[in-house]
């Protein structure tokens, strides 16, 4: 697959992405590519009109891959990452074109390895299926809630405040009398 394909596919895989949180979450303010905590993020989204909780998500390219043996399915490099950004709500979104994605069923050993240091949050995996007609996003794992802090609220707060969301849902403008 060349750059220009891979760029375009990475970018449908964002957008399925988004359209999963816009149904998953009440009101989301959603940022693609964002900045956000010194690392820059596939897909950030902040819930409740952009002042509720904070989702990352990470997306990895398994794209015109065998999607066999699963064994290192999440990276470990991106999961280590992951936890480390701020964020009530972690995922990893593996895109992929293989129809062997349907039977992924992460085990023990992965569940594991998508947890927190301390226990307190899991990384949530997403399946981004490009092997039909339609793209798909199915939840294999569910995340867990990683600890919150000011700190996570006040760069939630200043950073929703000085970026325009890639999605939102907006006010009708009132008529001027």
């Amino acid at each position: 697959m060349i750059e220009a394909e891979t760029q375009q596919v990475l970018g449908r895989a964002k957008n399925a992405v988004q359209e999963y949180l816009i149904r998953k979450l009440l009101v989301p303010k959603i940022y693609l590519e964002a900045e956000w905590g010194g690392a820059r993020v596939d897909v950030l989204a902040v819930d409740r009109a952009g002042v509720g909780d904070v989702h990352v998500v990470e997306i990895e390219n398994y794209l015109s891959q065998p999607f066999r043996g699963y064994a290192g399915i999440p990276d470990e490099r991106t999961i280590r990452e992951l936890t480390q950004i701020p964020g009530h709500y972690k995922y990893v979104a593996l895109a992929t074109d293989s129809p062997e994605c349907r039977e992924f069923n992460p085990n023990a050993a992965v569940g594991l390895r998508v947890l927190a240091p301390d226990g307190v949050g899991r990384v949530g995996l997403l399946v981004v299926d490009f092997s039909g007609p339609n793209v798909l996003v199915e939840e294999k794992l569910k995340p867990e809630r990683f600890r919150s802090s000011k700190e996570v609220i006040n760069l939630a707060d200043q950073f929703v405040a000085g970026h325009t969301a890639n999605w939102e849902v907006r006010d009708e403008p009132t008529a001027a009398p």
